[in-house]
């Protein structure tokens, strides 16, 4: 008789400690890492730009790609809502995109640094459960010029910081294009 009360009990505890660690401990983030020049990471970003289906929030230095822009104006026609924050010097560079996307109706808000610091982010969140983080500018020569990388993140424990952290960027009472 106690060798079955042992395995019964010996059952119990498995079960309770699978269920407890399932409950008790958050999900692992599912990750996809990009590297150029090995990959184009500018079709990666189109593609999740083209899938997105609710909301962009994309926080960047700068933005010179025609490319990335007609993207964000192509998802903001679909009627997904699109806001991107960018630097205030990179904003009125020759080559900047900025002003074509307030163009296409993309809601922009542009910051400065820290003192003369600037607003140097790159990150993008897609319909609120991926983000993307890395070094990759929305830029031509970062495409074709230098070694960058973007790390996708999925699950709400990765992608909740940078939706807070570009939410406060938002409310910032800077300059508002």
């Amino acid at each position: 008789m106690s060798c079955r009360g042992e395995g019964t009990k010996k059952v119990f505890l498995l079960l309770f400690f699978l269920l407890h660690g399932v409950y008790a401990f958050p999900a692992i983030a599912e990750t996809e890492a990009v590297f150029s020049p090995e990959s184009s990471i500018k079709e990666v970003i189109l593609h999740e730009i083209g899938s997105a289906t609710s909301t962009l929030e994309i926080a960047l230095n700068g933005m010179t790609s025609p490319d990335m822009a007609r993207a964000l104006g192509e998802a903001k026609q679909r009627g997904v809502k699109v806001r991107v924050i960018a630097d205030s010097k990179q904003s009125k560079s020759k080559l900047s995109q900025i002003t074509f996307l307030i163009q296409k109706g993309v809601v922009v808000k542009v910051l400065g640094g820290i003192g003369r610091g600037s607003m140097n982010y790159r990150f993008a969140v897609f319909d609120g459960k991926k983000v993307m983080v890395g070094s990759y500018d929305w830029s031509e020569s970062s495409e074709k010029g230098s070694y960058e990388n973007i790390l996708f993140l999925e699950g709400s424990e990765a992608v909740a910081p940078y939706q807070k952290e570009f939410e406060r960027l938002w409310r910032e009472k800077k300059i508002v294009k």
